[in-house]
């Protein structure tokens, strides 16, 4: 099932995508959703990003692919909420910009509030699944040091799509993940490769802060690489389907 945030008319509403029709959503968004009535078709609404960025949080994962070694657990970082984009908004390439790179990884959309919870019961907090595109700039890692904790990289607006919509009954361990630059794929990866698996995110995540429902756990990405004006980014991961982003210049 795809539940999905858009906009039609001038309302922002939740429904399930099915085939080329939305439908509203029966039952409670972050219980036991069922497809209720046609309501429109996809070619009429805009998607947005599934996640409200007034009510809910993004704390990404950092370094959670390659090989693993004695930490205890995956670093985390957060979204401002200004980074947060849906399909089709444009990624804009800061003007102090220099090098600008993609991660494509699967988002982990949480379903029920989660305090301290066990490796052993932790999916049962997870509502589904996104595509992330956790821009970032890389050349600041090394200009911002010696400037306290800086995360001005990751920080910038617009540098955290989110979409096209959530995807549920997935496994999430075993999804592969691709990035394109321009239509050409640049990044062919897998979830199956994550050093910690999404149980053991959402329990790590959790004994740091509460998590509510619709936040969203970047997983951390295979691979990056650089993007530029005029650029267009897709993030696909199997089972959900495509998040697309034009990349333009700040004026």
């Amino acid at each position: 099932m795809f539940i999905t945030r858009y906009l039609w008319g001038d309302r922002i509403r939740w429904g399930i995508v099915d085939g080329e029709d939305v439908r509203a959503i029966r039952g409670n968004l972050y219980g036991t959703p069922r497809p209720g009535k046609t309501l429109c078709s996809l070619s009429e609404v805009r998607l947005l990003s599934p996640i409200d960025p007034k009510e809910n949080k993004v704390p990404a994962i950092a370094a959670n692919y390659g090989e693993r070694d004695s930490r205890d657990g995956p670093g985390i970082f957060m979204k401002q909420p200004g980074t947060i984009i849906g399909p089709g908004e444009p990624i804009v390439y800061p003007r102090i910009g220099r090098m600008i790179i993609h991660e494509a990884e699967v988002g982990i959309v949480i379903g029920r509030g989660a305090r301290n919870v066990s490796v052993a019961d932790a999916l049962d907090y997870v509502l589904g699944y996104t595509c992330v595109n956790d821009v970032s700039a890389r050349e600041l890692t090394t200009s911002d040091v010696g400037r306290g904790t800086s995360m001005r990289w990751k920080h910038f607006d617009t540098f955290c799509p989110i979409g096209p919509w959530i995807a549920t009954d997935l496994d999430g361990d075993n999804l592969g993940i691709q990035c394109r630059v321009n239509a050409q794929t640049v990044v062919d990866g897998s979830s199956s490769d994550m050093i910690w698996s999404v149980a053991e995110l959402v329990s790590w995540v959790s004994e740091v802060m509460t998590l509510n429902l619709g936040d969203v756990i970047p997983s951390g990405c295979p691979a990056t690489g650089e993007i530029k004006v005029g650029d267009t980014v897709e993030i696909v991961v199997e089972g959900i389907g495509t998040l697309k982003n034009p990349v333009v210049a700040d004026v």
